[in-house]
């Protein structure tokens, strides 16, 4: 439901003769395709509401302050800054549903277009039509204008000339479809864990029911049991059923009883009698169980029922008063190495201390991975990751060839060497302190620090 384009050209003349003129005060934000500006002219203030959502893009008047999101966006700050004290001067329908607003301060002049979508934007436009910020992503020019339709439905906004009479209809009439909207939103919220709990005690009980119904087949492992131990002379060992007889109060009557070709008569009667005693024990907790989840169920049924009949002015007000949930920090998980990048942008990997050393060298290296650190001195192990095969290009090398010299005790921008291997030969030193390696197949080489170059890694460092 949005402003067809015929209300568009109605609201947008109307708009023309009652604002023009108006002075800018203030610009809010209540979502990312909703800007209300708040408009003064001798007399009178008026909130002029641009929004460009799907479901409803409009130009209307709000008749209360709409309350503003927690946190600013980038498009609403530029939008304060490059608005906030102009006069609108102009306001026109580009295209079957867009229209620009046109505002002039002493220095400059700026345009704030309306695209009533789909998918709709809202656009900051500058000198020259230049974009200079735009809703939900960056800036970009405004679509080539569309032509109006030949014909559509009759308009639904009522005969007046008064502008703001007739933005406030506008909104009205938008503002009980989206106050029906939320209700749905939050009744869909509510009954929706409702409806899951229910399924879930359906499904329950059912499994619970038949459960409870195995008094049957406990009866019949106790007939069975029965039957072997009055006739355990009669089954022969190895057979895999016998026909034997059991009287009752209808007369006798042959009954097939299979049978445990591993197992003599007795053992089998054995074995039945413990089924029928733990299906019997079963059915009848089964059975206490299934009485009171008939109950639960029956109270969650009532429940949702209730839920679905909630009317929305309820729904509404709860929505207004609900406070947001508080946001619970999370603590950072401790990294055991820094991350700098090479020119190129791989990946450099520095350990922090002793224990971090030797969480990065045996934790997280691959044994593929480019291992250096600074020959013959304390200090961080250092890590290239590399895909399997793949070569070091050798500006990378010599860069972390710098970050292990840099973090070095003692450094102090002196030449000094540093030794590199796969990852896969580095080995701890036993009962040695953590971060203590020993390595083989290692290759050295003399560095001399460029300050150009530590610098620039330094400044490569990312923030974690």
């Amino acid at each position: 439901m949005s402003l067809r384009p015929a209300e568009f050209a109605v609201v947008t003349a109307a708009f023309r003769e009652a604002l023009t003129g108006a002075v800018v005060q203030k610009v809010s934000s209540a979502a990312p395709l909703r800007v209300e500006l708040e408009l003064r002219r001798p007399g009178r203030t008026v909130r002029l509401l641009l929004c460009a959502e799907p479901e409803g893009a409009r130009l209307s008047v709000a008749s209360a302050r709409t309350p503003a999101a927690r946190a600013p966006s980038p498009f609403l700050l530029r939008l304060r800054k490059e608005l906030v004290g102009s006069r609108l001067n102009a306001l026109q329908q580009t295209g079957a549903r867009e229209v620009e607003l046109g505002f002039v301060r002493a220095s400059h002049s700026r345009s704030l277009v309306l695209e009533a979508g789909p998918p709709g934007a809202l656009l900051l436009l500058g000198e020259g039509r230049r974009p200079l910020a735009a809703s939900g992503e960056g800036p970009r020019s405004p679509r080539p204008p569309t032509a109006q339709p030949d014909s559509e439905p009759p308009s639904r906004l009522p005969e007046t000339t008064d502008g703001v009479e007739l933005g406030l209809a506008v909104e009205a009439l938008f503002s009980q479809k989206e106050a029906s909207l939320r209700a749905a939103a939050r009744r869909r919220q509510w009954v929706q864990p409702l409806r899951t709990r229910v399924e879930r005690l359906r499904r329950t009980v059912e499994k619970v029911r038949s459960e409870a119904n195995r008094t049957d087949a406990a009866e019949q492992h106790r007939r069975f049991g029965e039957l072997l131990r009055q006739n355990a002379s009669r089954v022969a060992r190895g057979a895999k059923q016998v026909t034997l007889t059991e009287y009752s109060a209808e007369g006798a009557r042959p009954v097939l009883v299979p049978l445990d070709e591993g197992l003599d008569a007795r053992a089998q009667a054995e074995r039945h009698f413990q089924r029928y005693r733990r299906l019997s024990r079963g059915s009848a907790r089964a059975g206490a169980r299934l009485t009171e989840l008939e109950a639960e169920l029956s109270a969650a049924e009532a429940e949702l029922a209730a839920a679905r009949q909630v009317p929305d002015a309820q729904l509404l007000a709860e929505l207004e008063t609900a406070k947001p949930a508080p946001t619970r920090k999370i603590p950072r998980t401790h990294q055991p190495y820094r991350v700098f990048h090479a020119r190129s942008g791989e990946r450099i990997l520095v350990g922090r201390a002793g224990r971090d050393n030797d969480a990065l060298t045996f934790g997280v290296a691959r044994p593929n991975d480019l291992w250096l650190h600074a020959r013959g001195v304390p200090g961080a192990h250092v890590l290239i990751p590399l895909a399997r095969g793949a070569d070091v290009p050798q500006e990378t090398l010599l860069d972390a060839a710098h970050l292990a010299l840099h973090h070095t005790r003692g450094a102090d921008g002196q030449p000094g060497e540093v030794s590199y291997t796969r990852a896969k030969f580095v080995r701890r030193v036993k009962g040695g302190a953590p971060g203590a390696v020993s390595y083989s197949r290692e290759k050295t080489f003399l560095v001399r620090p460029e300050p150009g170059r530590l610098e620039r890694l330094l400044a490569s460092r990312e923030e974690m």
